[in-house]
């Protein structure tokens, strides 16, 4: 027995230390990297060589779809399974980048309806919220923020707030400012004057706004008072309370904006059984609730919030998702796949004025 333990060990461990080049018997999995990649290497990796004896490459990827093309268009496929972005995955599928699997053949439908359901080729692997975030001891037993109108409001609640430098979800949070309910949000801003309501709304408050670039920025401007609030990523809250020792609250009755990471299938991989093998582990209760205590990145198979305790679901969007303006579905693609980078380029100049 000891020596069957040791074994499922040692096969573990050698699907975390592989180097970089795949055999018959690995398959490669490219994610975002950092935190995430931890949390796929320990939430994912290591239980997936446990059980099928296959080991795990693990290589990162920052979404640049240019890396996809190259792969596919010579051949050359270095990666079997990618993590990719929901607009990513649209459009990867649609120049037939990956690979088209009817999901619903390996997976349950029901246990994603709240996330918005599968894509054409991939599907939900875990999802974000970016939400209204301020310190608890900073405001004692006194009120608090509680909407996006109080985030906008000087007044009451004086300080600097920390906004996304990104047309991408900062537009979002402006408009659930002016009063769009979150589920309107996309409708809104997609309707004729939607977007220069929101550049309005973000003019109002903009000499008080601290624009972040990333996760680590935006946690860093909030712990240290450079901000009073922000908007921020829930994982990136978990993170920063446990590691700081810290009392960050996300105000999810705000409204949120809500997107998913979707997993897919490399077009033309030689393995192609294994690959819906892996997504199928990753895509089950367990390892998608370890995966959220690794980064706070919440699950999408709603039976993974059985695994997790109270404490664990605090800051994730989990019954909340009815406050959210979610980043998919038809709206939401079409609306920044055609207007992304001429909204990101005025967004630039907003900014700098």
């Amino acid at each position: 027995m000891a020596n069957r333990k040791l074994l499922s060990l040692s096969v573990a461990l050698i699907g975390l230390i592989a180097p970089q080049v795949a055999s018959a018997d690995s398959i490669t999995v490219a994610n975002n990297g950092g935190a995430a990649g931890a949390g796929y290497r320990e939430a994912y990796y290591k239980p997936f060589t446990a059980r099928t004896g296959h080991t795990v490459v693990d290589d990162q990827f920052s979404q640049e779809l240019a890396k996809i093309r190259s792969q596919v268009e010579t051949g050359n496929l270095v990666w079997d399974v990618v993590s990719v972005t929901a607009i990513n995955e649209a459009t990867a599928c649609d120049e037939g980048l990956l690979e088209r699997i009817d999901w619903s053949k390996h997976l349950d439908p029901k246990d994603y309806a709240d996330v918005g359901g599968f894509g054409q080729c991939g599907l939900p692997n875990n999802f974000v919220s970016g939400g209204l975030v301020y310190d608890s001891k900073r405001y004692g037993g006194g009120e608090t923020p509680k909407t996006w109108a109080d985030f906008w409001d000087v007044k009451k609640f004086p300080g600097k707030r920390g906004l996304l430098y990104r047309a991408e979800q900062t537009l979002e949070v402006a408009l659930m400012a002016d009063g769009v309910p979150p589920a309107d949000v996309m409708k809104v801003l997609s309707a004729p004057g939607g977007v220069d309501r929101a550049f309005k709304k973000l003019a109002e408050l903009k000499p008080h706004i601290k624009w972040w670039k990333s996760g680590d920025e935006s946690m860093q401007a909030i712990l240290t008072g450079e901000v009073v609030m922000t908007f921020a990523w829930n994982g990136r809250v978990g993170m920063a309370n446990r590691a700081n020792n810290r009392q960050l609250k996300i105000e999810f009755g705000a409204g949120h904006v809500s997107g998913s990471q979707m997993i897919a299938v490399m077009k033309g991989t030689k393995k192609r059984d294994l690959a819906i093998d892996f997504i199928k582990l990753a895509s089950s209760p367990e390892p998608q609730a370890n995966f959220a205590r690794a980064i706070d990145y919440a699950p999408v198979n709603a039976k993974a919030y059985a695994f997790l305790t109270e404490a664990e679901r605090a800051t994730l969007p989990a019954g909340h998702m009815k406050l959210a303006s979610l980043q998919s579905g038809t709206v939401y693609l079409d609306f920044w796949l055609n207007n992304g980078d001429a909204l990101l380029q005025r967004f630039i100049t907003f900014a700098a004025q």
